[in-house]
């Protein structure tokens, strides 16, 4: 069973409701050989609205959730999940994910609560 039909009835939803966003990972492999670097970006692009935290996971971060938002994010893609580190922008401000969880019922990511702190 496939839950790509939930995965777009969840992105409309939260479309509507919330406000598009690009987690931005950067990678830097090096040349071992010559000494170089290079950095490979990827951006993973979809809607997000910021909704409660769970108080037992800021603890467990150290973290404030006035200070940290948990955003309800809904990929573009079906079976996206931001990456730890990622860099997005919520509401002006630019942020860290701290943490992520799937909502994946058969394996596939339809949706992840993300932590994510300056």
């Amino acid at each position: 069973m496939t839950y790509a039909p939930q995965h777009a009835s969840a992105s409309r939803l939260v479309g509507r409701k919330g406000g598009a966003v690009s987690f931005t990972t950067t990678t830097r492999t090096h040349g071992g050989s010559t000494g170089t670097s290079t950095a490979t970006t990827a951006t993973m692009t979809g809607y997000a609205v910021r909704v409660r935290g769970d108080a037992r996971q800021y603890e467990r971060l150290n973290l404030v959730e006035s200070e940290s938002p948990t955003l309800l994010f809904v990929p573009d893609t079906y079976g996206d999940i931001p990456e730890l580190g990622a860099k997005v922008t919520w509401g002006g401000s630019d942020y860290t994910v701290r943490a992520v969880e799937a909502t994946a019922p058969d394996g596939t990511a339809v949706l992840s609560r993300v932590v994510v702190s300056r």
